[in-house]
């Protein structure tokens, strides 16, 4: 009975063992792609700390303030690229781009210049007609044309400074975050509109961008905005990465072709039968199909993918009706051009490093409507 009891308090302590190894090496495999980054944030001339500075990874909802000291720290980033964007109110934001390729705790100090003073906002007895319509395009390009264009606002568009050239560009920045709430998907973007330029029908802007999730009043509006999350992400360009990596492009709507190269072409022109210009009529001449496994390539990192295309791509969202240069090809079309070869992309579709990729069609017309947090994840 003695040499049973032994027999079991052995084989428990074994079992406790197995548990408590299992546990370590869990926690191991869970720290070993997790970087924490600390530092301070101060004024560049003084050296003086900002206190309460915002630190976050731009176009996501990762982010953190700095404390009364203006010490910070992000803790579980993975390895990879991201980017830091800094800011504080009378100050220029700063962004800089992080490479981390060890786990562990890095440190990374900020220095931010004093910015354009704040100007006095001057009260009209009688309203601005040339700014409202300029506001008015302005909302409209920010905003998108989407079904959830309606629920989303501009806090404070007072923060605009609106410009007009001779040539008829409408420009516009903030002297500080312009707020855009978005009530449809649940968050309050934070955006410092560095530069914006509506010309001819055409817009670009640029700037970073901070998402703060909003607090739902119940647990009704909360389902909701993960409804509308998934039917924006849906046909997006992070939807199409994410499909590329998977392999699972034809099951996800996708279908894309990738442009052959001049010198291995048949016919250096494509004739269209009677006038009717089809994708069929391209195939196997100017384009070819191509699998999502075909352009992606491991990266440096484990949480790196290659999308890799020396020519370009043009994509089709067999989901969604819309133009094409195809008469039978009825779908919302894109273009994408990589003009260094390839572009870097987490395992799911965030873009860590563009290169300079170029965007065209339906997936250049993402607002912030529409727009979802790189670090947004959707249901297994």
């Amino acid at each position: 009975m003695c040499l049973i009891l032994i027999r079991r308090i052995i084989g428990n302590l074994q079992f406790i063992a197995f548990l408590l190894l299992f546990n370590t090496t869990q926690t191991f495999a869970q720290q070993s792609t997790s970087v924490t980054l600390t530092g301070k944030v101060t004024d560049e001339k003084t050296g003086k700390p900002l206190p309460f500075a915002n630190v976050f990874i731009n176009n996501s909802s990762i982010g953190t303030n700095a404390d009364e000291n203006g010490n910070y720290k992000l803790p579980d980033l993975s390895i990879g690229n991201i980017e830091i964007a800094v800011s504080f109110l009378g100050y220029e934001t700063i962004k800089q781009t992080l490479r981390f390729e060890q786990p562990g705790v890095k440190t990374v100090l900020f220095k931010l210049k004093e910015g354009m003073e704040l100007q006095s906002v001057t009260v009209y007895a009688r309203k601005n007609k040339k700014r409202e319509k300029h506001l008015k395009i302005i909302t409209r390009e920010l905003l998108g044309n989407s079904q959830f264009s309606k629920q989303c606002r501009i806090v404070n568009p007072e923060v605009l400074r609106i410009s007009e050239d001779d040539d008829g560009h409408l420009g516009a920045q903030t002297t500080k975050p312009l707020i855009i709430e978005n009530n449809a998907l649940g968050y309050r973007i934070h955006q410092d509109l560095d530069d914006f330029d509506y010309f001819n029908g055409k817009v670009y802007y640029g700037g970073s961008t901070r998402f703060e999730l909003l607090t739902p009043k119940d647990s009704l509006q909360k389902k909701s905005w993960r409804s509308n999350q998934k039917i924006a992400y849906q046909g997006s360009l992070k939807h199409l990465l994410a499909s590329m990596v998977a392999d699972s492009l034809q099951e996800q709507g996708f279908k894309v072709y990738q442009a052959i190269p001049d010198s291995l072409r048949m016919f250096k022109s494509v004739r269209s039968v009677n006038g009717v210009n089809t994708l069929a009529n391209h195939l196997h001449n100017r384009i070819e199909a191509i699998r999502g496994m075909r352009l992606i390539q491991p990266g440096e990192l484990i949480t790196e993918r290659l999308v890799v295309s020396r020519t370009q791509l043009e994509i089709f969202n067999t989901k969604k009706r819309g133009r094409s240069p195809y008469s039978d090809m009825p779908y919302a079309y894109s273009q994408i051009t990589f003009p260094q070869g390839y572009m870097i992309i987490t395992p799911q579709g965030w873009v860590s490093m563009p290169m300079g990729f170029e965007i065209a069609g339906d997936l250049a017309n993402d607002r912030f409507s529409t727009l979802l947090p790189a670090d947004w994840k959707r249901d297994n």
